[in-house]
């Protein structure tokens, strides 16, 4: 019994398809289809009057996210679906044929020719819960990123205002952590005074009885004697006095406050579906909500990978091997796959320096081999990810001497 071999180019607005015999005859010259109910309808007709759903392989590439309605919506009507990394499809273009024109009706023509010429695997459909922890995931690592550019916008506008500011609690409460490095805006009371004194000229004239305010706030550790001091060094600052200025540091503190806000309610969201579908990330040291939601997120269905070597290849984390004869060379990491996965591995990796002793003794092994501080955390993420694989495939809790 004859198969048919479909290839859809996916675009934002509208799709593109093209069905093909096993012989490689056109069946079906390309078409468009909007990318609608009426659209996704029309599909189904068409391929409706050729076979039955079970006889079709159809091959798709991964465009944004434009590609998942329809990709829900053909397995929600018993076709199966393969989603397909574009380099893959260039990859086989560039192979096969000479002619380098593009258009969508080729497109969809060499996508279908892709499906009849390699074997078909069809893709699965993402729980509803990972898709749930997924959304959140990213919410947050967007969310962060923002939080990171407000911070590096104040810190300019600081330098020019108030650049003694950050040096006066730095130097002064070395001790307190959250005054350090970037959780030095984590202080409501930070906030606050930049607030209402987003300049050295506005600090200088503040009144005493600030002082209080700040004292309450900052449950005593802001005393009166700090106070004046800092009034003393606001009288003699360097800092520049703009109207603008002050009113784009007061802005840009509320930016602040308000994607605080908006990742804590995401967080509200987010940590019992954590609690309830992987809670064992959460056991390895170093790793909290946001890292195990960003690794549900990016892997998925952990069973998937038969073996963790695969879910490192999947993340990117493979070294590139170069071989010819008796020439072999090893480069850097592919870095294949998700992004924010590799971020999330490396960000784990840091953290699991300081709090995770059997980790930071691996680190510090590879740094002893004489390996660059990079290449050691690279190794060390690597660790991460089989753990994070041992984990979710067989639900028990992190245990150091299962570390592989």
């Amino acid at each position: 019994m004859p198969n048919f071999y479909v290839g859809i180019d996916v675009s934002k607005f509208k799709h593109t398809c093209c069905i093909i015999s096993d012989q490689g005859e056109v069946i079906q010259k390309s078409f468009d289809f909007s990318n609608s109910k009426e659209g996704f309808t029309s599909l189904l007709n068409a391929l409706k009057l050729i076979a039955e759903p079970h006889r079709f392989q159809i091959v798709m590439e991964a465009t944004g996210h434009y590609h998942e309605a329809l990709f829900r919506y053909l397995l929600a009507n018993e076709f199966q679906a393969q989603i397909k990394n574009p380099v893959v499809i260039s990859r086989f273009k560039d192979s096969e044929f000479v002619d380098k024109a593009k258009t969508d009706k080729l497109d969809a023509l060499l996508i279908a020719n892709y499906a009849l010429r390699h074997s078909f695997t069809p893709s699965l459909l993402k729980s509803y819960n990972i898709l749930r922890i997924q959304k959140l995931a990213r919410a947050k690592y967007y969310l962060y990123q923002d939080r990171m550019r407000v911070i590096n916008h104040l810190h300019r506008y600081l330098d020019e205002s108030f650049p003694e500011f950050v040096k006066f609690f730095k130097e002064r409460d070395d001790k307190v952590k959250r005054y350090q490095g970037r959780n030095f805006f984590d202080s409501p009371t930070i906030l606050w005074l930049l607030l209402n004194f987003p300049s050295a000229k506005k600090f200088a004239n503040a009144r005493i009885e600030t002082s209080e305010k700040l004292r309450r706030m900052s449950k005593g550790s802001f005393s009166l004697v700090k106070f004046n001091k800092l009034r003393e060094v606001a009288k003699n600052s360097i800092g520049v006095s703009f109207l603008e200025t002050e009113i784009i540091i007061v802005q840009l503190v509320k930016d602040l406050i308000s994607v605080d806000e908006n990742n804590e309610e995401l967080d509200r969201c987010l940590e019992p579906l954590i609690d309830e579908f992987a809670p064992q990330l959460l056991t390895i040291p170093g790793i909290g909500y946001r890292l195990a939601g960003l690794f549900i997120s990016e892997i998925g269905d952990a069973t998937q990978f038969s073996t963790p070597d695969k879910l490192i290849k999947f993340a990117g984390l493979d070294v590139r091997v170069y071989q010819s004869g008796t020439v072999e060379k090893r480069g850097g990491i592919r870095k294949r796959g998700s992004p924010l996965l590799r971020y999330a591995l490396f960000q784990a990796a840091e953290k699991a320096r300081i709090h995770c002793p059997e980790l930071a003794e691996y680190y510090s092994k590879k740094k002893n081999e004489g390996k660059h501080w990079i290449c050691a955390l690279t190794h060390t993420a690597r660790k991460i990810l089989r753990t994070v694989w041992a984990l979710l495939t067989t639900g028990q809790s992190y245990n150091p001497n299962s570390i592989h």
